[in-house]
């Protein structure tokens, strides 16, 4: 099969590429379509999923939406949420969506090992595959790839291919929705380095379909439980540490401290971030316990790449100043390891914020 490559330039619209049209074309010959998104799914993964669904719906164009897992319910108001299938909870119903599918899309991610045990049926598909992502360094397993990294999110992308094929126009609010929360989330609320003007653009033209962004700012960002937050507390008040001679900052929390607060996904959303934004720190991590694997997320500001840390010492990725990564180690390995290679980074990380 002829496989088709579109990387993300500065310069240049990667959907205006005569592809994106014939993208269009064999989705409304196709009976089968599946979206996917990564495990642990973020606003944006759900956003950029949901966001074509609807879509397509709207367009008569029939799709379903499959996850590995579940994701949190500052999101779970997006329609189009109760029918999203989750191999977590129906397994053999997921493997035989994405083993059956015609059209098989690989949103926010750019690698099959980022949808944990839906990853054997994603790598073993027979689907025509379409991968929209905007994290660094994809992975060529499909057949048709927009990759663009300099997007601040994929639900940016997905409006740019929306607009391509010329039916922005015909968005309705509950697509603009999803689309504005990926944007939204992804984004830091449009305070990221990856925000642009395109950025701005784009959500003026949400707004214009009638979408409320207050609502959607109060749903995620305003939602919080009384644990949630006694959570954030414990862990800024007793697990914060900071090392200034390295200008970075570190917060770890165990399984059970997190079940202590009956934790829940999403709750400990935005931590690293706070982290980061101590005065001084240029470097954040973020290190916690799940019941299979530790988990990390890594935060920077300016020069620093928070990627290229992420994978060489713990083959995990994403974005400059974004990126996360997964250990079998033990929480406590994990912690002293990044600890032990700060000073490696002293001189790096050693200059005055933006």
């Amino acid at each position: 099969m002829l496989k088709v490559y579109i990387y993300g330039m500065e310069a240049m619209d990667i959907f205006a590429d005569e592809r994106a049209s014939d993208l269009l074309v064999r989705l409304k010959s196709s009976k089968r379509i599946v979206l996917t998104g990564h495990r642990g799914p973020d606003g944006d993964a759900v956003g950029s999923t949901l966001a074509l669904w609807n879509h397509f719906k709207e367009q008569g164009i029939e799709s379903t939406v499959v996850f590995p897992d579940a994701y949190p319910k500052f999101i779970h108001w997006m329609n189009g949420h109760d029918e999203i299938v989750l191999h977590s909870e129906q397994p053999e119903l997921a493997d035989e969506l994405v083993k059956e599918a015609q059209v098989l899309f690989i949103q926010d991610y750019n690698d099959p090992s980022r949808v944990g045990d839906l990853q054997l049926a994603v790598e073993n598909t027979e689907a025509f595959t379409v991968m929209i992502d905007h994290h660094q360094r994809p992975t060529d397993f499909v057949d048709m790839m927009f990759s663009d990294d300099k997007s601040c999110s994929t639900c940016e992308m997905i409006y740019r291919l929306i607009k391509r094929w010329g039916e922005a126009s015909k968005l309705s609010i509950n697509t603009a929705s999803c689309i504005y929360c990926g944007i939204m989330t992804d984004s830091g609320s449009f305070r990221f380095p990856s925000v642009s003007s395109r950025t701005h653009l784009i959500a003026a033209a949400l707004i214009e379909t009638g979408m409320d962004h207050s609502v959607i700012h109060a749903r995620v960002y305003d939602t919080s439980r009384e644990d949630k937050l006694k959570l954030v507390g414990y862990a800024l008040s007793e697990k914060l540490q900071v090392f200034p001679e390295y200008h970075a900052a570190i917060i770890s929390l165990s399984l059970a401290e997190l079940e202590k607060f009956g934790y829940e996904k999403g709750d400990t959303e935005g931590l690293v971030n706070t982290a980061l934004s101590i005065e001084g720190v240029n470097f954040a991590a973020f290190i916690y316990e799940s019941t299979d694997r530790i988990k990390m997320s890594f935060r920077s500001i300016g020069g620093f790449s928070a990627s290229d840390f992420s994978d060489k010492y713990f083959g995990g990725g994403g974005h400059h100043n974004a990126a996360g990564a997964a250990s079998s180690d033990s929480l406590e390995q994990v912690v002293s390891k990044i600890i032990k290679l700060l000073p490696n980074y002293s001189k790096e990380l050693d200059y005055p914020a933006p």
